[in-house]
């Protein structure tokens, strides 16, 4: 006697219809366009912050030239990204996690206010180096992680730090302070 094959029936779960996303306001608002607008916006900001760097020097090429060509460079991305996304439907961006980005754009903040120092009026805020500057960035930036534990957190932000400071102060030789409060630069 010959059995056929069992047939196996499996409920899923039902899953819930996906959320629509709403309908864009405005058709700049879609993904591909503004990352081109944020590239352009990061090539103006790179050319005004690069602004007072010399173009060329006695000796040949000055500082002045790589960020503003770098700068160019992202203004002409920008704009092809545009162009090249003009004719699509634009896709709406959703919901920005705010709450998700908040830890990076305070960390990269206090970076750089706190790496060199920085002054506010009256308020100054001391140079502080490396050696707290970014530790401080690394722990703030990691905690938009979902899936961080504070305690692996503290051993790469210290293992990050030694990295840079031995990398962009002894390997490269740039002018970073390290810990100018403890060791005077």
């Amino acid at each position: 006697m010959t059995q056929g094959p069992e047939t196996i029936q499996v409920d899923l779960p039902a899953h819930e219809p996906a959320q629509p996303l709403p309908p864009l306001s405005s058709p700049w608002l879609g993904r591909e366009r503004l990352a081109g607008l944020s590239l352009i916006g990061l090539g103006l900001f790179a050319l005004y912050a690069s602004a007072d760097l010399p173009f060329a020097s006695e000796s040949g090429v000055g500082s002045g030239l790589l960020p503003r060509a770098l700068a160019l460079i992202l203004i002409a991305l920008g704009f092809v990204q545009i162009a090249v996304t003009w004719s699509d439907k634009p896709e709406s961006t959703g919901r920005w996690p705010v709450r998700d980005m908040l830890p990076v754009l305070i960390g990269v903040f206090l970076f750089a206010i706190t790496i060199r120092g920085y002054q506010f009026g009256t308020f100054e805020i001391p140079a502080l180096g490396m050696a707290v500057a970014t530790p401080l960035a690394t722990f703030l930036s990691g905690l938009a992680a979902k899936d961080m534990r504070i305690g692996e957190l503290v051993v790469f932000s210290v293992i990050l730090t030694v990295v840079c400071i031995g990398l962009f102060r002894y390997a490269l030789g740039l002018s970073l302070p390290v810990a100018p409060w403890l060791i005077g630069y």
